[in-house]
């Protein structure tokens, strides 16, 4: 086996300099913490974000050097990382490589050209020590051995392309409020201290439901698990919304039904004030709006969370109007 040795700079004291650029959006707040074990140990950075992005609110959180599977692995099984410095590694070779960059005429080419001399393969320099960069092994190979995904791909952009992809639907807000015979031209109406019952489709798991996503890019490998877990309803009227960790329970027409009673799965809402009074064109518009979180893991050892939401577009408007107990003289 052939040895080369080259004079490298080697610097005794390494800095590592890892930069983290954000979405394109207005970060609200981000909290960054750090652990490492030394030069070569493990090195962990977590960040995690509040951002507000295209109107709706957005989180994330995800780990670079984590405890998650990085992909690489020596011959013996030991997992490794998948880059060092400017190295992969190679598990053709069981080292942290590169390509040699070697001219046509030089003599290491020599058992290796075609029937007109021209080279054929490639030299690879592989690291012998990681403690010492200037000294390697060359390795030639007729093929090219699997090389890493370079770092700096971000599979978190990946995963979100696969949740854009996944084609999410905008929820539909239901609600309790229903076109009283006699009164059609009134349209939907619903009683000031009555709960109305809120839910959308759950029989739509693009709505509501859960989700498993792979993807794959220049090496790089995402898997995701993507979850509705609330929905927020804002009842039109200025008051706070209603966040339901349920997709709620639809309430279908029954005249003969208490207005008092709850919806079993707790998600409703109760007006206690009415619209203006004889104004059929007074209304409350209720809209929905579904939280998904998306927990994420890629080849290259990093993994995280983050939060999308999906918005309703066909909204009820509501009329709420006053029952009033009249008092008739018994038969």
């Amino acid at each position: 086996m052939l040895k080369n040795t080259i004079a490298l700079l080697f610097f005794a004291s390494l800095a590592m300099l890892i930069v983290v650029t954000p979405p394109t959006s207005e970060a609200d707040s981000c909290e960054v913490s750090t652990v490492a074990n030394g030069v070569f140990g493990p090195i962990e950075i977590g960040i995690s974000c509040s951002m507000t992005s295209s109107g709706s609110e957005e989180s994330s959180e995800f780990y670079i050097g984590s405890s998650a599977p990085t992909g690489c692995f020596k011959n013996d099984g030991t997992e490794v990382d998948c880059w060092f410095m400017g190295f992969w590694w190679s598990s053709t070779f069981d080292q942290y490589c590169h390509v040699g960059n070697y001219l046509d005429d030089n003599p290491l080419w020599d058992e290796h050209r075609d029937a007109d001399g021209k080279p054929i393969g490639t030299l690879y320099e592989c690291l012998v020590n990681l403690n010492d960069l200037s000294n390697f092994f060359i390795h030639w190979a007729d093929d090219t051995p699997v090389t890493p995904v370079v770092p700096g791909t971000d599979p978190e952009t990946l995963v979100r392309q696969a949740v854009v992809n996944l084609g999410l639907h905008p929820p539909e807000a239901g609600v309790s409020s229903y076109i009283y015979p006699g009164y059609e031209d009134w349209g939907l109406t619903w009683w000031v201290g009555a709960p109305m019952w809120l839910w959308t489709d759950d029989s739509d798991d693009l709505q509501w439901g859960t989700h498993q996503l792979t993807d794959s890019d220049g090496g790089l490998t995402v898997d995701a698990t993507v979850t509705s877990t609330s929905i927020t309803f804002d009842p039109g009227n200025g008051d706070t919304p209603v966040t339901c960790d349920t997709a709620g329970t639809p309430r279908p027409w029954n005249p003969d039904a208490p207005l008092a009673q709850h919806s079993p799965s707790g998600c409703d809402y109760t007006y206690m004030d009415t619209n203006t009074l004889g104004d059929k064109n007074s209304r409350f518009t209720v809209t929905a709006s579904v939280t998904w979180t998306v927990t994420w893991s890629s080849s290259d050892g990093q993994y995280g969370t983050f939060t999308s939401t999906t918005q309703s577009s066909d909204n009820p408007a509501i009329h709420v109007g006053e029952l009033r107990t009249v008092l008739v003289p018994p038969q």
